[in-house]
C-alpha cells in the first residue's frame, strides 16, 4: 500500500522498527514457533560469555519458547509474550547471578563441593518392581526416612536393597514433622550415626558391601516441623542437644537443619540462631523445600522459590554461614487434575529442568544436594494432588520429567 499520508508513514515507521526489535531477539515478525525453537542466541549466549550470563540466557530463551507456545495456545502473538518473557527471564536472572556486595562485613558465598542430584525415597520399603526403576535411574543419592520412634535397625532391608541392589547412598531424613522428645531424639539419632555411618555396626554385620561409597555421610533433622506443631524455638531446643552429641562425639556425617524463608520473612532461620548462637559450628547446611505448587520456579513472587532461595542464602551469609550448603531436599510438581495447583506432564518438566538448571548455574546459591520428589506416583486419582509427583506414572511409564532427572542425575553427581 502506498505510504501517501503522516499516519501511513508512521505506520510504517512502526512496522520497520518492529521487525528491527524482532530480529534483534531472534523472533520471526510473525511469531512462528519454528522461529522461536531455532532463533540465535542474544548476545549473552556467545562462547566469550561469562558462565552465569550463558546460563541466564539457555533459561530465559527456554522459557520464552514456553511462553510463545502458551500464546499460540490461547491465540495471542507469540513473538511478543516470547519477547517479553525473554528480557524479564534474563534481567532477574542477571540480578540473581551478580555477587551482591551485601551489607558491610557480611561475606560472600563460599561452599566447597559440587552439585549431586538424586530423588526422594519415602519412608518404607519398595516394592521388587520399583527397586528396578531406581536401580535403572541409577541416582548417586536417594533421601529416606527413618522414624525416631521404632528401632534403629527397624529398616536394615532397606539399607540393603540400597547398596546391594539399586547402589545408591543413602541420605538420611531422621523424624518427620514431629521430632517428640529432644532426650529420646540424641539418643536415637547418635545410635543410627553409629550403625550407618562410616565404621557402624551395620557394616560389620556385612562385610561385602562398599562401605566407603554407601555408609550414610548426610542427615537431616525433621522433615518439614513447621507444618507439625513445632515451632522454631522448639525445633531449636530440641535438635540442639542432638546437634551438640554430634559434634562432641566427633561423628563423621554431615547435618542440615529445616529451614524456611517466605518472601522476606526470615524469622524460622533467625530464631534457630538466636536459640542456637554456636549454630555455624554445629551444622554444615540447612535443608529447604522450595515448593510453589503449579508456578514456574522463576515467578517473580514473594512465593517463586527462586526469590526464597536466594533470600535463604542471603540470611545465611548474614548469619555468617556463606561456607553452608542449601541442600534442596524436596522439589516437584504434581501432574493430578488439581486445578491451579497441578502442572500437565510437559510443565512438570520444564519446571524440573529449570530447577536443575538454576542448582547448577547459580554459584552464589551454593545448592550441594538437589532431590526430586518423586520416582512414582502413588496413584492414579487425578484430583489428589499428593498422588501424582512422579516422574513415573503408576505403571511405570515415564513421564517427560524422567528424561530431565535422569539426565540430571548421570550429569550432576557431586
Amino acid at each position: 500500500m502506498p505510504v501517501s499520508s503522516p499516519r501511513h508513514r508512521l505506520l510504517a515507521l512502526a512496522i520497520a522498527v518492529a521487525a528491527c526489535l524482532c530480529a534483534a531477539v531472534g523472533i520471526s515478525a510473525a511469531g512462528d514457533s519454528t522461529a522461536v525453537a531455532s532463533a540465535a542466541p542474544v548476545a549473552l549466549d556467545t562462547a566469550k560469555a561469562a558462565p552465569a550470563q550463558s546460563a541466564c540466557a539457555r533459561l530465559a530463551n527456554r522459557q520464552a519458547r514456553a511462553a510463545a507456545a502458551r500464546a499460540r495456545a490461547r491465540g495471542a502473538i507469540a513473538s511478543r509474550a516470547a519477547r517479553r518473557t525473554r528480557a524479564a527471564v534474563k534481567r532477574r536472572c542477571l540480578a540473581r547471578a551478580k555477587s551482591k556486595p551485601g551489607r558491610k562485613g557480611v561475606p560472600g558465598t563460599s561452599v566447597p563441593g559440587k552439585l549431586i542430584v538424586g530423588v526422594d525415597g519415602g519412608y518404607t520399603g519398595w516394592s521388587e518392581s520399583e527397586v528396578a526403576q531406581r536401580a535403572d535411574l541409577g541416582a548417586p543419592v536417594t533421601r529416606h526416612e527413618w522414624d525416631p520412634q521404632e528401632p534403629v535397625d527397624e529398616q536394615d532391608d532397606v539399607m540393603e536393597t540400597a547398596v546391594g541392589e539399586i547402589h545408591t547412598r543413602i541420605h538420611a531424613l531422621l523424624g518427620g514433622n514431629e521430632l517428640g522428645d529432644p532426650g529420646h531424639y540424641t539418643e536415637w539419632v547418635v545410635a543410627f550415626i553409629r550403625r550407618y555411618g562410616l565404621g557402624g555396626s551395620f557394616w560389620k554385620a556385612h562385610p561385602s558391601y562398599d562401605e566407603a561409597r554407601y555408609a550414610i555421610t548426610t542427615v537431616e533433622l525433621g522433615n518439614e516441623p513447621y507444618f507439625g506443631e513445632m515451632s522454631a524455638t522448639t525445633y531449636a531446643d530440641t535438635v540442639r542437644p542432638t546437634l551438640e552429641a554430634i559434634h562432641n562425639l566427633d561423628l563423621p556425617v554431615s547435618v542440615a537443619l529445616v529451614s524456611r524463608v517466605y518472601g522476606k520473612d526470615t524469622k524460622w532461620i533467625d530464631t534457630l540462631y538466636q536459640r542456637i548462637p554456636e549454630l555455624n559450628s554445629l551444622v554444615d547446611a540447612f535443608a529447604d523445600h522450595p515448593y510453589w505448587y503449579g508456578h514456574n520456579p522463576d515467578e517473580d513472587d514473594a512465593a517463586g522459590p527462586f526469590d526464597r532461595i536466594a533470600m535463604l542464602r542471603q540470611r545465611m551469609n548474614e548469619h555468617g554461614a556463606n561456607d553452608k550448603a542449601i541442600w534442596i531436599t524436596e522439589y516437584g510438581e504434581s501432574t493430578a487434575g488439581c486445578a491451579e495447583e497441578c502442572v500437565s506432564e510437559s510443565t512438570q518438566a520444564e519446571h524440573l529442568r529449570a530447577m536443575v538448571d538454576a542448582a547448577a548455574s547459580h554459584a552464589d546459591w551454593g545448592i550441594r544436594m538437589l532431590l526430586l520428589y518423586q520416582l512414582r506416583d502413588r496413584g492414579t486419582s487425578s484430583g489428589q494432588r499428593e498422588l501424582q509427583f512422579g516422574l513415573l506414572r503408576q505403571d511405570g511409564s515415564p513421564k517427560p520429567a524422567y528424561s530431565v532427572v535422569s539426565g540430571a542425575v548421570e550429569q550432576f553427581r557431586g
